[in-house]
């Protein structure tokens, strides 16, 4: 019964945030300059947002249930810096719009595989704590190699640089086609996975004594959850913490749902509060643009800071 309230609560608030999003000081809808603005302007953006929320905190979601880390996250583990990389790249060579999101892909995927390797070659008895590690050490890497990409390539510096604030503002129909279409497709896989990674949670070797193939499934889910926050990172930049809080809070305050329902719940929640920072952002200081990403820092890490300080109450 909770969970269901809690799931009408969200969904009232997301129509909420869509509505605000989408009408906030439009006029009249039937003006044809109002009706350009909101289909043109505001609907892909709100869209954009929205998907945006949802892959993220799913992503982060996932990362923190594989390695029961709850600082686990695509910012964290170095994927987003590896995804910024990938994208900032391919602005250099001047690559097509279409295939921006396969050098995302591509980095992002490379880095989960130097945090994967770096972590077998560290670890010594406390992989979690080393996978951390080296997804914080590859992604200062990343952003080093990226700052080299600014230095040489003064010209194309501020496309490269909006990589570094992510938000909607230039959000158009063809990105959310895209990211849409995978995140639809990674959200199907992982739900079909669900009783597969509810086993991980037991254990690795109680897992493994259930017949549960560990490692292809643990990386299977690692590689879904990276290709969601690389093509997000490809269209809209990096947008850090609803990663890492949401999922927390979430699993704080219903520790009794199941992985399924904490995952719909996660969705919601993400897209909901994407969406609302979106909107926060583009009337604050209007006619400024603030990007999601600052609106979300600025809320965000009050919030990981009161998780942190009362995490051993929660947890212990």
């Amino acid at each position: 019964m909770r969970y269901y309230k809690a799931i009408i609560i969200w969904s009232i608030l997301l129509i909420a945030s869509i509505l605000l999003s989408l009408m906030w000081g439009i006029g009249h809808v039937s003006d044809a300059l109002s009706q350009t603005i909101l289909y043109q302007v505001r609907m892909p953006r709100m869209l954009q947002a929205l998907l945006a929320g949802i892959s993220l905190t799913l992503a982060g979601h996932m990362f923190q249930t594989l390695l029961n880390n709850p600082l686990a996250d695509s910012f964290t583990l170095g994927l987003a810096s590896g995804a910024t990389f990938g994208s900032g790249l391919a602005v250099v060579l001047g690559v097509s719009f279409i295939w921006l999101p396969m050098f995302s892909v591509v980095f992002s995927i490379i880095t989960l595989i130097l945090v994967i390797t770096l972590t077998t070659a560290m670890s010594k008895g406390y992989p979690i704590r080393t996978l951390i590690l080296a997804g914080i050490m590859i992604g200062a890497l990343f952003n080093a190699f990226l700052y080299v990409l600014i230095i040489f390539n003064q010209s194309k510096m501020k496309n490269i640089v909006n990589y570094m604030f992510g938000g909607f503002s230039s959000a158009e129909y063809n990105e959310v086609i895209y990211s849409g279409a995978v995140t639809v497709i990674s959200v199907i896989m992982l739900f079909g996975m669900i009783s597969k990674i509810k086993l991980l949670q037991l254990g690795d070797l109680r897992a493994q004594s259930l017949g549960l193939n560990v490692k292809s499934i643990t990386y299977m889910t690692l590689l879904i959850a990276s290709i969601m926050t690389a093509v997000i990172v490809a269209y809209v930049g990096v947008i850090g913490f609803i990663g890492m809080v949401i999922p927390q809070l979430v699993r704080r305050n219903s520790v009794h749902y199941n992985l399924s329902q904490q995952m719909v719940l996660n969705m919601m929640i993400g897209g909901t509060i994407m969406v609302l920072s979106d909107w926060l952002g583009s009337t604050l200081l209007d006619p400024f643009q603030i990007p999601a990403s600052i609106i979300l820092a600025l809320l965000g890490i009050p919030v990981l800071f009161y998780i942190m300080m009362t995490q051993s109450r929660v947890y212990d």
